[in-house]
């Protein structure tokens, strides 16, 4: 009787890897005839039924255990049943670990890239499996596998936009691109339009927004300023979320490096061009500060702006306007004007307003602590208002003894 319960859990753990076995290769099999799938989902057993019968109307398997109950791919989209899951991983698991333990050889490469690019779709976070990519990549460089590496970068950042490991290894092999293409336009152009559907998706994803602030370097002059235009949009549609915002600021801090580089023709051309965009950025924050009341996130834009800006007026040789102001006067002038404004504006139910006027006391603070050199005249021209602690006990009196302290 032993011998016969001994005989059958060994006929079951064979049927189990069978199994196991089978549906790896249906899955590998899939992500090899149909490279360009974008989307990766994993359904409920219940879910993945009616996604059968929509398929294939009244289909059955006789088999309960065939790959195809577990598997759908149609249109480029691919379907996982999450019952096969833990079988499916286990599977891709041991064939990788496997591979990676094999003798060097095209056959070991071949079968490491496809039994890891399996493992990765099913767990993105292994990072043995993207150093063993990397690995085999590195020995010839192929710029048809390397477009398909971005590929299945994007296929998992479809379901997982916040993946760390994935948006690393994307990088990986767009700096491997770089050094043997330098034209790089179609690229970026490509990531940029990526970050912009994941960011749309994926709300906050500081990962993705981060990427697309490393792509900058690659970018040429008129892709910097076409950028600037197209997220002019997006970040008015997205007051709250800082990233937008950090991406436009590294944005315009690569205009201000291209139009500083000397020994060139059109040097003053571009100069005077960036200076004009950083002032239609300040007209457009106050538009927005305006619209969008007790935003923080404008107003940390604002203080990014403000601090280059001032710092321009000071070093600049013509501060002296006709009617005989500084440039500098006329700017603190006008943020004061913005200060008063937000104070004096009408309470509402949701206390915007009162967080508006909070925000804005900050501001003015934060300039007279950040540039030091415009804090006397800051100070006289807040008399219209009244003084720096009036103003900052006016706008939030419940945090007075902090302001106290913050001027001292």
């Amino acid at each position: 009787m032993e011998q016969e319960a001994v005989a059958a859990l060994v006929a079951e753990q064979k049927e189990m890897v069978q199994l196991r076995e089978g549906i790896l290769h249906h899955f590998e099999q899939i992500l090899h005839q149909d490279p360009l799938i974008d989307e990766v989902g994993f359904l409920h057993p219940t879910q993945f039924q009616s996604l059968e019968h929509i398929q294939t109307g009244n289909w059955t398997s006789e088999a309960p255990e065939c790959p195809w109950t577990y598997l759908w791919c149609k249109d480029h989209k691919l379907a996982i049943s999450m019952e096969i899951l833990p079988k499916l991983y286990s599977a891709a698991r041991h064939a990788y670990t496997n591979s990676a333990a094999a003798k060097d050889g095209p056959l070991m490469e071949t079968d490491l890239m496809r039994h890891s690019k399996a493992l990765l779709i099913l767990c993105p976070d292994m990072l043995t499996a993207w150093n063993s990519r990397k690995m085999v990549l590195s020995v010839n460089y192929d710029f048809t596998k390397l477009k398909d590496e971005l590929q299945l970068c994007a296929l998992i950042l479809s379901y997982s936009p916040k993946n760390e490991s994935t948006w690393s290894h994307r990088r990986w092999v767009i700096k491997k691109v770089s050094e043997h293409n330098h034209d790089m336009s179609e690229i970026i152009e490509r990531e940029s339009l990526l970050v912009k559907e994941i960011a749309e998706k994926s709300k906050m994803n500081y990962r993705a927004w981060r990427h697309r602030c490393w792509l900058i370097p690659y970018m040429t002059r008129e892709q910097v300023l076409n950028e600037l235009k197209k997220s002019t949009r997006w970040n008015e549609l997205h007051v709250t979320d800082n990233c937008c915002f950090h991406y436009r600021q590294r944005l315009l801090l690569a205009s201000l490096d291209i139009c500083q580089v000397k020994n060139t023709e059109d040097s003053l051309d571009r100069r005077s061009e960036v200076h004009l965009l950083w002032k239609e950025e300040l007209t457009w924050n106050e538009m927005l500060i305006r619209r969008y009341q007790g935003r923080e996130s404008l107003w940390n834009h604002r203080r990014f702006l403000s601090q280059w800006w001032v710092k321009f007026l000071l070093n600049s040789e013509e501060t002296e306007c006709a009617a005989g102001t500084s440039l500098v006067d006329l700017f603190l002038s006008q943020e004061i004007y913005l200060l008063s404004d937000c104070l004096n504006a009408p309470a509402d139910e949701f206390g915007e307003a009162c967080a508006q006027a909070g925000l804005a006391a900050l501001y003015i603070l934060w300039i007279s602590r950040q540039v030091p050199a415009v804090k006397i005249k800051l100070e006289e021209r807040l008399h219209s208002v009244g003084s720096l602690e009036d103003v900052l006990a006016r706008a939030c009196p419940e945090r007075s003894r902090l302001w106290m302290q913050l001027i001292a």
